[in-house]
């Protein structure tokens, strides 16, 4: 009896979330057929109830293990931390590089279940420049050391209702995705510009990097998706998530060795779009 029990407390995730992901099917079937992009917002929103539901049991089983191993791996390099020999200096290095990559696992883990499980929006009055100054106040240093310049064009701004640490979140995200797009030889600046017209927030996050290829314009925002080595591929998504829960938009346009815009478009107050009413594409 135990042992069935057990099993049917372990597949109630699953069982929840193949029922979030049929209701959200035939909610998307029901929606004006004219409209792809919210086919395509519900389809997405599907994939990740499905992927939250299924996401924590995983990642529990993996992290269970993985920080064991951390912790192991951790007494190893302080018992090794006089090595004296070349031979007990390579393995302290090993053992470090371990215990690295051990960390790096667990953190992408973290990353995922966020992504999956999301954040639910907590709309609050938000001034919107005072986060951007913040947000360029705290990954400042980050780019001095990079030798990256960051200038701010910011415009007055309309009293706005925002999950503020959520934009903070995808904000950030953005302005770390424009560090890593820059290349040695060629200009390294990145700017911030805020503004705002017929109910719409804009923040464009321009980057003079090297631009994205056409052929991987739809790949950007698919999880797991990197070009660069050692990166998640969650930062664009989540920063994606984060403005599609506001019922906005994140816009993109770029020209390969010229560099990126990234425009986070989002109602002034939580409301949905008039019909017909979308925001502008992004141009740098």
């Amino acid at each position: 009896m135990k042992i069935a029990l057990l099993l049917i407390l372990s597949a109630l995730p699953l069982v929840v979330g193949v029922g979030v992901l049929a209701y959200l099917m035939s909610s998307a079937r029901r929606k004006d057929e004219a409209d792809p992009e919210a086919r395509e917002r519900e389809r997405r929103a599907g994939q990740l109830a499905y992927a939250g539901a299924l996401a924590g049991g995983l990642v529990h089983e993996i992290k269970n293990p993985l920080n064991s191993l951390s912790l192991n791996l951790q007494l190893l390099a302080e018992e090794w931390a006089n090595a004296e020999t070349p031979e007990e200096r390579r393995a302290l290095k090993r053992i470090q590089m371990l215990l690295a990559e051990t960390n790096r696992l667990a953190g992408t883990l973290d990353d995922f279940l966020g992504f999956a499980r999301g954040q639910p929006l907590r709309p609050a009055p938000c001034d919107v420049n005072r986060l951007i100054e913040e947000v360029a106040a705290f990954i400042a240093p980050e780019l001095e050391s990079k030798q990256v310049e960051l200038r701010k064009c910011l415009e007055p701004l309309p009293a706005c209702t925002l999950d503020g640490n959520l934009i903070r979140q995808a904000l950030l995200n953005l302005l770390l995705n424009a560090k890593e797009a820059m290349e040695e030889g060629r200009p390294r600046e990145i700017i911030l510009r805020s503004g705002a017209a017929d109910g719409w927030l804009r923040i464009d996050v321009i980057d003079t990097g090297r631009g994205i290829p056409p052929e991987n314009m739809e790949k950007i925002f698919e999880a797991f998706y990197s070009t660069r080595k050692g990166g998640t591929g969650l930062g664009l998504p989540t920063a994606r998530r984060i403005v599609e829960q506001h019922e906005g938009r994140l816009l993109v346009h770029s020209e390969p060795g010229k560099g990126s815009c990234f425009a986070l478009v989002v109602p002034v107050a939580p409301r949905r779009a008039p019909a017909g009413q979308k925001p502008k594409e992004a141009r740098t």
